[in-house]
């Protein structure tokens, strides 16, 4: 199920112990400073999170009264090896 409107986000759904979770993933990496300003509920990020929720609310995703929670994760850049390589003469 694709929430609806122009959210760009795509929920999925995990069963695990009888509850169901919804998992929203954002598509592409954000950059820190928009990272910063959601961890403290503001700016762009926030603002789209609130749409993506309400997209679910009606869609029926999730009931109206549920509390939503964001968790922000960022993965670290693995380090490019390849940058290094010596060149050929």
């Amino acid at each position: 199920m694709a929430a609806t409107g122009t959210s760009g986000a795509e929920p999925r759904h995990q069963e695990k112990s009888g509850t169901s979770i919804v998992v929203v993933d954002l598509d592409e990496p954000q950059p820190s400073r928009l990272v910063k300003r959601l961890r403290k509920g503001q700016g762009k990020l926030m603002t789209r999170v609130e749409r993506i929720v309400a997209d679910l609310v009606e869609a029926g995703t999730v009931k109206s009264t549920a509390q939503p929670v964001v968790i922000v994760v960022r993965e670290n850049p693995m380090p490019s090896f390849w940058s290094f390589e010596e060149e050929d003469d």
